[in-house]
């Protein structure tokens, strides 16, 4: 009997320090479909993340990189791009830094955002990119496996009807929310 008290004292005592070890208050980013309130959540371990599209034109990469403050505001840091086109700065602002390294022109912003609105479709591959690893937003909300890199999709999309079946209207933002983690598991209180 003393045994049995003892292995459950024990055991809850484990529970306990499991919980507190791994419960952070940590910023979780949300991309949300608007049309369904379905939510997809990104656990940044430097409250930084990259949104990054295929510009339309030029076929060439952009990311938009983002950092998280104390009050829950996107604030778009800079943003990286190889060459001038339809949508992208091909001037420097008054209230923005501008530099070319390495042949990609670098614009730094200071914008404050408390949501970002933006229409995700799989034709210029819109991703976020958090702790280094790129997801593509249109295959998140998709109802089955697309592989948007893949000549297959490609063909498909080119279709008015299949390309509006991958494409959502999302919003993403930030919130502070406890978190329980213990390696790459993540569970939201």
């Amino acid at each position: 009997m003393l045994r049995k008290v003892i292995i459950g004292l024990l055991s809850i005592i484990l529970l306990v320090m499991l919980v507190f070890t791994g419960l952070h208050e940590r910023t979780v980013i949300i991309i949300e479909d608007i049309k369904t309130g379905e939510q997809r959540d990104f656990f940044p371990k430097d409250d930084q993340f990259i949104l990054g599209y295929t510009h339309s034109v030029l076929l060439t990469p952009v990311e938009e990189y983002f950092e998280v403050d104390k009050n829950n505001n996107l604030i778009l840091q800079k943003t990286i791009y190889e060459s001038f086109g339809v949508g992208l700065p091909y001037e420097q602002d008054t209230d923005a830094d501008f530099e070319i390294v390495d042949g990609k022109f670098i614009l730094y912003l200071n914008r404050t955002f408390e949501q970002v609105n933006m229409i995700a479709s799989p034709i210029p591959k819109h991703l976020i990119k958090v702790n280094g690893e790129s997801t593509y937003i249109a295959a998140m909300f998709s109802k089955e496996d697309i592989d948007v890199t893949s000549d297959a999709f490609k063909a498909l999309i080119k279709e008015d009807e299949e390309r509006e079946k991958y494409t959502h209207d999302i919003k993403i933002y930030a919130i502070k929310k406890k978190v329980f983690e213990i390696g790459n598991y993540h569970v939201v209180l």
